[in-house]
């Protein structure tokens, strides 16, 4: 029998929005760079310091970043991602790239002040608050003076959250600090619910404004944007997702 531990790991067809499924069913891949991501892949080359991209999957910003001349550690939960990532870089840019797999952020560690930007696009829709309140002071800590994070995250303003909605407006009137928490994504999102992990969280603009000013931020940017490339029972009103750049001044 042919041992199976030798071959190559693949990278997934595009399904037919262009979007490719991971592997580990923590969500998508986009085809090409949201608007926020692309802010990230233009600072990153005169940023002040090595960048990191969190939850880098296969590479749809770390690739273009080293091609503008960054120095990226692509980091993801699931070490096949950037196996394949890495088998798609070109020679030339290889000595710029970093491999960090691990839990972000509580099973990464860094040097403080060590990163000039931190991209973190369609993760923290995938974490309770808590995290995502450490996930701020940790991305503070390893940020030099004048580096920027770069986040990118799902809104409650998303087709398939038509139902989830009267939930999320009541507890917004009820002052609630994480509003946007869908603990059934079964009943928020039936089709998709194999590829999610069990928690969704969709994020507005209270709550990331909240959470990275808390800890230390300057926001610098904040604002929804369309998602014409998502399908089309995701699409509802051009504010499908959620994007935000904050300087450590």
């Amino acid at each position: 029998m042919t041992e199976a531990k030798n071959v190559p790991i693949s990278m997934p067809a595009p399904d037919e929005n262009g979007l490719f499924r991971t592997l580990n069913s923590m969500g998508t891949m986009t085809l090409r760079p949201d608007i926020f991501s692309s802010a990230f892949i233009e600072f990153a080359p005169k940023a002040p310091g090595r960048c990191l991209d969190i939850g880098a999957a296969y590479g749809v910003s770390t690739i273009p970043a080293l091609a503008k001349g960054a120095h990226v550690v692509a980091n993801d939960i699931d070490e096949r991602h950037l196996q394949i990532l890495a088998s798609r870089i070109t020679a030339e840019h290889r000595a710029r790239l970093e491999l960090a797999p691990g839990n972000f952020p509580d099973e990464m560690a860094f040097q403080p002040g060590s990163f000039g930007a931190v991209l973190i696009c369609r993760v923290m829709h995938f974490f309770d608050g808590p995290r995502i309140n450490r996930a701020a002071a940790k991305v503070w800590e390893w940020l030099a003076p004048g580096g920027k994070v770069f986040v990118v995250a799902e809104t409650p303003f998303i087709g398939t959250a038509r139902a989830f909605f009267p939930t999320y407006e009541a507890r917004l009137k009820a002052d609630s600090q994480w509003p946007g928490v869908v603990e059934n994504v079964s009943a928020h999102d039936p089709k998709r619910a194999g590829s999610l992990p069990g928690l969704f969280h969709l994020l507005d603009d209270r709550v990331l404004s909240r959470v990275f000013a808390s800890a230390g931020f300057t926001i610098e940017r904040l604002e929804y944007f369309s998602r014409p490339d998502y399908p089309a029972d995701i699409r509802l009103d051009g504010r499908e997702s959620i994007g935000m750049i904050a300087v450590k001044k």
